[in-house]
Formats: C-alpha cells, sequence, structure tokens
C-alpha cells in the first residue's frame, strides 16, 4: 500500500508538470467514457431494466394475424377475447383493456386525462396490488356499475395533493362522476401510459357477431408456470382452428392465426435495434479516444526516455516502473471518468429531450447506481487498456542508449510501429462510424424529402373529446362541430379550418366494407380501409390535391345521401379502370349506411412518412359524428401558434367544458414523427464527429513526433540538395500510408458490419441500403482529405528546418 501511495503522489507531480498533456488525455477520455456512460444509462433503463411487475417475463400481448395480407399484431374484439378466455389454455389469466381520453371537470377549468378502461383481471395479471383501496370487481364490469376509479400515482398527487382520505371522493369524467376505490403504486403501470383506471363495461351489443370485426381491445396475459414456448406455439394452433372452424368467414377464409409477443417486446421492440446499435457506435468512439490517449503516452514515454533509464539504473525493475506508469494511467482514466460522469448528465438529459415521446420508458432513465458502476468499471478498463501497452514498451530501457540521447529521449522502431499502428486503427474506427452517419443521415433527410400529400406549414392542430353524457346521440355532437367550425373560421388571420376523427400521424382506424353490387370474399376486403371521418374543410385546409370528382361539402350532412372521397391508392385497388367515382360502400359497422363515391384525392401519408399510403376513405364528419376530434386552422399569415388563444376562447363560447388539448403545428407534427431517425442520425454524426477529430489529432501527432525525432535526417538531406519538396512529399507519404492503411481496414470492417447487421439496419433506414456505394465513397473521400490535412500541418512544418541549426544541435 505504501508503494502504491508513493506512485499516486509521484504520478500527481508528474501530471502537474505537463498540464497540456493531463488535459488533452482527460478530455479525450471525458468525451469516450461520457458518451459510453449516457447511452449505457438509456440502454439500462430502457432494455436492461425489468418492467416493473412480478415475473414480467411471463407477461405478454396476445395478437391476430391475417396471412392473406401479411398483415400482424392485430388487436381483438369483445366477442374474441371472450373465446381466448376460454380456449387459451397457456395462461393463468387473461385481461383486455383499451386507452382512450376523458374530460375532468369540476377545477377551474376543464383539463384532459388519459383514461384506460380494464377488466378487473388487469391488476391479477399485472401482479400489481393497490397501494390504497382495492381494485376491480367482476361486478363492475357493466354498464351502470362501472363508476369507480382507480388512481395513478400522479392523479392522486395532482388531483388530490395525495390525500390520505381519497378513498370514496368523487372525481368528474366526461361529465359522469365516479368513484375513488383505490390508488396504484408509484410504479409505471404498463402497457400503457395512463392517469386514472376504469372498469371496461362494453355495451351489450359488442358482444354480438355484428362486433366481431371491431378489434379495438388490446389483450394482455400472464403464462403458467413451467409452459413452454412449443406447449404455447400448439395451444395457440389449437385456438385459431377452433375459431376458424366455428366463424369460417371471418378467420378460415383469411388465414387467421394467433401469435404473442412478451409485454417487453411490445414495448421497447421498435428502439431495441437502433439503442444496440447506438451501444457499439459509442463503443468504438471509447476505443478511439483510447487509441489516441495511448498515442499520447508512448510520445510522452519516449520524451521520459531519460528519466526511466535512470530510475532503471538506481534499481527499480520493469514490474515496478509498469506499476508506476499504470498509475498515472490510472488517474487519468479516473479523472477522465468523473469528467465523463458530468458529462453523461447532460447528454443524457439532452438527448432524452431531442427523443420527445419516441422513447419508450423514458421515464425511467436516469444515472443510477448501476450506471454510475458501469461508469466506474469502464474508467478502470479503458486505463489498463491503454495505459498497459505503453507501459510496457517504455519500461523496456536500454541504458546505453538512453544515457547517450539525453534528455531528449529515443523512439525504437517497435514504438514508431506501435504508434502507426494506433492511428491505423483509430481511421478505420473512425471510417466506420462516418459510414453509419452517413448512412442514417441521408436516411434522414430522404424522409424528410417525402410528400406526405398535404401541406403542414402555417397549420394549427389540437385535439377534444366529448363527453357522452353531455353529447350522447349524433345530433349534438354534429351541432357542437358545426357551431365550433363556424367561430373558428370567423377569427380573424384563420384561412380554413377542420375537424377529423383522427389526424395524420395520430394513429390508425380500419374497418372492412362491402361495395355495392360486388360480391367480396374475407380476402377480397382485406386491407381493410382506413376510415377517416372528416368535415368538409378539413382535406382542404391540410391542402389536399383533388384527383376526380369534388371534395365533400357542407350540404353533405346528415340528412343528404351518404357520400364519401377516397384516396388514389384505395381507387387504384379496386377500380383500376378507373371507374370508382359513383360507386357506393358501405362500412361492416351497426347503423352504417351507404355512401357514394363522390370525389378522389391524393394519397396522404396517415401513419407515417416511411410507410405507403394504404387504401384510405374519408366519410363526411356530418353524417358520421365522432366523440374524438382532431382540429386542423389554416392561418393565412403568421405562426400558428398565434391563434392558440383565439381557438381556445371560441371553444369555450361553445362549450367550456370542452378542453382543447395537444396543441402544436402540424409541421412539429411531422418534426416529431421523425423523432427517432432524426436522434439516430444526430449521435451517429456527433460520434462519427468526435472519433474523425481524435483521428486526425493522432495522425496530426505522430507524423510531428516523427518530425522532431528525425529532424537530424531532413537536415542532412537538405543539406545534401534535397529541396522542400522533396522533404514534403517524404513526410506527407508517410502520413498517407498509414491512412490509406486505415482507410482500407475501415472500408473492410464497414462492409462486413453492414452486411452482417443488414437486417437490423433495414427497417432503421429509408431510401438508402446498408451498402450504399455512395456513402462509403463519400466518406472514404471525406477521411482521406482530413487526414491529408492533419498529416500536411506537420509535413509543412518540416520544410522550414533549418540545416546548420539541425546539425548544430547534433
Amino acid at each position: 500500500m505504501e508503494s502504491f501511495l508513493q506512485d499516486v503522489r509521484y504520478a500527481l507531480r508528474t501530471l502537474r508538470g505537463s498540464p497540456g498533456f493531463a488535459f488533452m488525455a482527460v478530455l479525450a477520455l471525458a468525451l469516450g467514457i461520457g458518451a459510453t456512460s449516457a447511452v449505457f444509462s438509456v440502454v439500462n433503463g430502457v432494455l436492461l431494466r425489468p418492467l416493473p411487475f412480478h415475473e414480467p417475463e411471463r407477461l405478454a400481448r396476445v395478437f391476430g394475424n391475417l396471412r392473406a395480407w401479411d398483415l400482424t399484431d392485430i388487436t381483438s374484439s369483445v366477442p374474441e377475447y371472450q373465446e381466448y378466455r376460454e380456449q387459451l389454455r397457456s395462461f393463468s389469466s387473461l385481461a383486455a383493456y383499451v386507452q382512450g381520453d376523458m374530460t375532468l371537470t369540476g377545477g377551474e377549468r376543464p383539463q384532459r386525462v388519459v383514461a384506460t378502461r380494464a377488466t378487473a383481471s388487469l391488476l391479477q395479471t399485472l401482479g400489481v396490488t393497490p397501494s390504497l383501496g382495492r381494485g376491480f370487481m367482476a361486478q363492475e364490469e357493466v354498464p351502470g356499475h362501472d363508476r369507480v376509479v382507480l388512481l395513478t400515482r400522479k392523479a392522486w398527487r395532482e388531483h388530490f395533493a395525495e390525500a390520505p382520505d381519497v378513498l370514496g371522493q368523487t372525481l368528474r369524467l366526461d361529465g359522469e362522476p365516479y368513484t375513488v376505490v383505490g390508488v396504484l403504486p408509484e410504479e409505471g403501470l404498463y402497457p400503457v401510459e395512463t392517469e386514472v383506471f376504469l372498469p371496461l363495461a362494453p355495451p351489450a351489443e359488442h358482444f354480438s357477431e355484428n362486433y366481431r370485426g371491431a378489434r379495438y381491445l388490446s389483450v394482455l396475459g400472464r403464462l403458467r408456470p413451467g409452459v413452454t414456448e412449443e406447449g404455447t406455439r400448439e395451444d395457440l394452433a389449437r385456438a385459431s382452428r377452433v375459431l376458424g372452424e366455428a366463424h369460417p368467414a371471418h378467420y378460415q377464409d383469411a388465414g387467421w392465426s394467433l401469435s404473442l409477443k412478451s409485454l417487453e417486446e411490445r414495448t421497447v421492440g421498435g428502439v431495441r435495434g437502433t439503442l444496440w446499435l447506438l451501444m457499439g457506435a459509442v463503443g468504438f468512439v471509447l476505443l478511439v479516444a483510447c487509441s489516441s490517449v495511448a498515442n499520447l503516452l508512448l510520445a510522452r514515454g519516449v520524451a521520459r526516455g531519460r528519466e526511466v533509464a535512470i530510475r532503471a539504473a538506481l534499481g527499480a525493475d520493469r514490474r515496478r516502473l509498469v506499476a508506476q506508469l499504470l498509475t498515472e494511467s490510472l488517474l487519468l482514466a479516473v479523472a477522465g471518468g468523473a469528467l465523463g460522469v458530468l458529462l453523461a448528465a447532460w447528454g443524457m438529459d439532452a438527448l432524452l429531450a431531442l427523443v420527445g415521446d419516441a422513447l419508450p420508458r423514458a421515464g425511467e432513465v436516469r444515472l443510477d447506481a448501476t450506471s454510475l458502476l458501469f461508469t466506474a468499471g469502464v474508467s478502470l478498463l479503458t486505463g489498463v487498456v491503454f495505459g498497459l501497452v505503453p507501459a510496457l514498451r517504455v519500461s523496456r530501457v536500454d541504458l546505453d542508449a538512453a544515457m547517450r540521447q539525453g534528455a531528449r529521449g529515443t523512439a525504437d522502431g517497435a514504438t514508431g510501429r506501435l504508434r502507426g499502428g494506433l492511428v491505423v486503427g483509430q481511421i478505420a474506427l473512425a471510417l466506420v462510424l462516418l459510414v453509419g452517419a452517413g448512412l442514417f443521415s441521408r436516411s434522414f433527410v430522404s424522409l424528410r424529402e417525402v410528400d406526405p400529400g398535404y401541406s403542414p406549414d402555417g397549420v394549427l392542430t389540437g385535439q377534444l373529446s366529448l363527453s357522452r353524457a353531455s353529447y350522447p346521440d349524433a345530433a349534438r355532437q354534429a351541432a357542437f362541430q358545426a357551431e365550433l367550425l363556424t367561430r373558428v373560421q370567423a377569427l380573424p388571420g384563420v384561412a380554413s379550418a377542420g375537424l377529423a376523427n383522427i389526424l395524420p400521424l395520430s394513429g390508425q382506424r380500419d374497418n372492412t366494407f362491402d361495395i355495392e353490387g360486388r360480391t367480396l370474399t374475407t380476402a377480397d376486403r382485406l386491407p381493410a380501409v382506413q376510415y377517416r371521418a372528416v368535415s368538409a374543410g378539413y382535406l382542404r385546409t391540410l391542402q389536399v390535391k383533388l384527383r376526380q370528382g369534388r371534395m365533400l361539402q357542407d350540404s353533405d350532412d346528415a340528412h343528404a345521401p351518404g357520400a364519401l372521397v377516397i384516396n388514389r391508392t384505395f381507387a387504384d385497388l379496386y377500380w383500376p379502370k378507373g371507374d370508382a367515382l359513383g360507386q357506393r360502400l358501405k362500412l361492416h359497422a351497426p347503423d352504417a349506411r351507404w355512401a357514394t363515391v363522390v370525389g378522389i384525392v391524393e394519397d396522404l401519408r396517415e401513419a407515417n412518412l416511411s410507410e405507403p399510403a394504404r387504401p384510405t376513405a374519408y366519410w363526411s364528419l356530418a353524417q358520421q359524428p365522432s366523440a374524438n376530434l382532431g382540429l386542423v386552422v389554416r392561418l393565412a399569415a403568421g405562426a400558428p401558434e398565434s391563434v392558440v388563444a383565439s381557438v381556445e376562447a371560441a371553444l369555450r363560447e361553445v362549450d367550456g367544458d370542452v378542453p382543447l388539448y395537444a396543441v402544436t403545428s402540424l409541421s412539429r407534427m411531422v418534426e416529431d414523427s421523425l423523432g427517432s431517425r432524426r436522434l439516430s442520425a444526430l449521435l451517429m454524426g456527433l460520434f462519427a464527429g468526435v472519433s474523425l477529430v481524435l483521428a486526425a489529432l493522432g495522425i496530426a501527432g505522430v507524423i510531428a513526433f516523427m518530425v522532431v525525432q528525425r529532424t537530424r535526417e531532413l537536415g542532412i538531406r537538405m543539406a545534401l540538395g534535397a529541396a522542400r519538396g522533396d522533404v514534403l512529399r517524404l513526410v506527407l507519404g508517410q502520413g498517407m500510408r498509414l491512412a490509406s492503411l486505415g482507410l482500407v481496414l475501415g472500408l473492410a470492417l464497414s462492409l462486413a458490419l453492414s452486411w452482417g447487421l443488414s437486417r437490423m439496419l433495414g427497417p432503421l433506414l429509408y431510401g438508402v441500403t446498408a451498402l450504399d456505394p455512395w456513402t462509403f465513397a463519400g466518406v472514404a473521400g471525406l477521411l482521406g482529405g482530413v487526414a491529408l490535412l492533419a498529416t500536411w500541418l506537420p509535413a509543412r512544418r518540416a520544410t522550414r528546418v533549418d540545416p546548420i541549426i539541425a546539425l548544430r544541435a547534433e
């Protein structure tokens, strides 16, 4: 211990004597360790930390699949859920739930809350026990007996100030009183983010065969202990056969099957590949940083050659010298790790702010004990990794040569080759990261250039929902919609306004349908049409292009014949001869009526920008009113946010109990839909930029050190008649040989990784392949140019060597 403390004190004195070296080493390590720690914290919070439930590995979602149209992950209807409970034997319990919005009144102003209606079995399935009160009872899954509510910790805190006597109090939701019967624990309640839970009490007609295709329920199950994967597959296949035999038109003809996805996979599966890819990329950054510091230590070791030789001459064995040099490396690593923690805390907050709602479980991401332990381990490991090889190299002392060279130190060929090899590795790793950054950047740019089919600039959007108590029927809903649009369109600066049941990029709602005069099989009706109910001004407000016929009009009201507009994909799929206008459709839904196709519009990217448009039909909202509405307002000039207060005031004049929420511009919605793509491109670009700078500094440092070591040789060459251009070519040649080796190795590694990870990269890229030759050529040219510049600067200094001064110094 005494010798270790002596080494620490000596190392601190030595590092204080070389503040520039210490600063550069600590900064390089802090960048690598900080970036690694920040990304690991996200990976740990999202992917590695178990879901906050009892035995979460036994939780799984049940989905339907239609082989005929390659449709997967289909939710369930009420009749299907009832049959799953009877048929599926692999589960100890099954639960169903559906998420929506409700209006909370009773305060100063109405508020929107996220509500989940769930069966009484949900808490049992999740393994959650209320911290106060109780859960739901089976008898409360009946309309009229479902006026009870479970609060999440957030709702208890915000609406009842965590009052201990909250049980029995009333919460007014959608105009109806609900009695608080329990408070749920602090943990995040997956599978849905919600504020209040209510009993799932479907109307009696939802249990009928007419609603077998109305699939709005998510089904969650807990697998029995000991059930095998093969046994579960057999159970699902058997249940699928039973359904097909009982209802062939719904299942057998369309190739229906059941499948499972673990709750964890369903929750985080969409970002798993991206996060592990970023973790691998940041590992490359750390390797580049370690290589840079190892190069600095080798250069410093050469300069300290006489000091090490004297210590060896005084009796220090090689093991003692290695221990001393490793102590310096570990001190640098600890300092870099400490600064890296600060950078990680800042970087993690910035990362979460950038990704917004695109990252599941974002609320569980934090710099906790696991992250700090990981950072400490990485710091110590990097201290050994970048310090051991230089320590072994420097401690191999030739006393006679070292003493003859004096204080300037000496470098043997092995040390030079080792430093050159480190630079080659840095360039290769930097190229890999640059290729990744290039692919993700091109993908992001391609998505940004996609025409969504509408013009988002200058459009304000918002959401609102009507309570069942205040608006129990279609007539009242239609009257509210008409009055709201009249008031909003009369506001100063408003060019047009519209309403829809679902806004672009906000979700999907599909339904099957019939075409008059045509017999459709089950397979013909799929893929189900995307159903949109829109006001007359909605498509005009979005500036959607009309191809044929006309748009919906105010005259297409509840008293007029049914009317709808379809998109080009729908028209081309079912009427390839171009005779869609005048055709009549009817949805498979209660109270649906026949509607005539009056117009065809261009495709809109309704789900997201990366998926092609699906068949979509726009029914008249006046004929198909909806309680859940999205508002779009186009301004003649100015920022959309400038009319928010006016729109809210207009809404209060119509009904002061209806809140307007999720208010944002349509442009922002489009940008937010690209959040995960933007994050990948930004982080890969940042990692690649750091590696590029470190690689450039590495090659410049090696060439500069070579110039210093070969000053006498260069002086002799110039004294014997070598021109400055000859010296410049000599030095540039050495630097570019290293760069060329790094580029060749980097291209080979990039091609191998891109080919090996092509299945993972495919869904993450758009408009570019993982082996895009232009990206590879471009980044190789960029890195080659940077390497040339980094080599040229010390080479230029070499041409200024005065041969007389160089020879006199020798």
